[in-house]
C-alpha cells in the first residue's frame, strides 16, 4: 500500500487514503485491478467541511461552540474574551422584530459587527401602556411599542473597555430608535445623530428601565 495526503490545499487530514499496489491486488486474487483503501476519521471530515480550526472546538461545553455542533453550517469564530453587556430603551415600529432589529444592526456597524454577540428582546411594551414619564423620555409616538433590549458585546480578539463598548451601544442605539428623544452613554454622540433630531442626553440604562417599568 502506497500513503496518499488527505484533501488536498487543506492543511489537514480527515482520514488516511491508501493506493493499493498491483502485487498485494494479486495476491487477493485481483491481478489486473486497481483500487484504493480509506480509513475516515469524522472528527477531521467536520472539521473540513465546518471550517473548524481546532478539533478541541468538537468536544467544547461552551454552549456558544456546542451549538454549532448540531448542523454542518460554517463555523463561527467565537471570542475567549469577556463579553460586556449593554441595556437599551428603544422605540420601535410596532412591527420590529429580532430579526429586523439584528438587520439593521449589522449594516449600521459594518465592519464592526462581529462585536455584536446577541441581540435579544427583554420586554415589548405598547404605546398606550407606556407611563408617561417613559414616553416622554423616548419620544415615542402611537403606533410604536417600547423595547427593552440587552446588547452583549465581545471582541474576537481584545477586551472591549467601557468606553468602547458606549461607542458601539450609541451607535446600535442610533441605528434602531425610532422616538424623537434621544439618550447616549458616550460622552459624545456617534455620527449621524444630528440628523436624527436627538439632543443628546446622558442617562443611565438603571434609569431607562425604572421609568420604563409597567407593573
Amino acid at each position: 500500500m502506497t500513503n496518499r495526503p488527505g484533501l488536498p490545499g487543506t492543511g489537514q487530514k480527515p482520514g488516511r487514503v491508501m493506493a493499493l499496489t498491483a502485487a498485494g491486488l494479486a495476491a487477493a486474487g485481483l491481478a489486473g485491478r486497481g483500487g484504493l483503501a480509506l480509513g475516515m476519521g469524522l472528527d477531521r471530515l467536520l472539521m473540513l467541511v465546518k471550517g473548524i480550526p481546532d478539533i478541541r472546538l468538537l468536544r467544547s461545553a461552551d454552549p456558544r461552540i456546542a451549538g454549532q455542533m448540531r448542523d454542518l453550517a460554517a463555523w463561527q469564530p467565537v471570542s475567549s474574551m469577556p463579553p460586556v453587556t449593554r441595556d437599551l430603551s428603544v422605540a420601535v415600529g410596532a412591527e420590529e422584530d429580532e430579526e429586523t432589529l439584528g438587520d439593521r444592526v449589522r449594516e449600521a456597524l459594518g465592519p464592526d459587527a462581529p462585536c455584536v454577540e446577541e441581540v435579544r428582546v427583554l420586554s415589548a411594551t405598547p404605546y398606550d401602556r407606556l407611563p408617561g414619564p417613559a414616553a416622554r423620555r423616548l419620544g415615542a409616538r402611537p403606533g410604536q411599542k417600547n423595547l427593552l433590549l440587552r446588547v452583549v458585546l465581545r471582541d474576537l480578539e481584545k477586551t472591549l473597555t467601557s468606553e468602547a463598548a458606549n461607542a458601539l451601544r450609541d451607535r446600535i442605539y442610533l441605528a434602531i430608535h425610532r422616538g424623537t428623544e434621544y439618550q447616549w452613554a458616550h460622552r459624545a454622540a456617534p455620527p449621524g445623530a444630528a440628523l436624527a433630531g436627538g439632543r443628546g442626553d446622558r442617562v443611565s440604562a438603571t434609569a431607562a428601565a425604572r421609568d420604563n417599568f409597567v407593573a
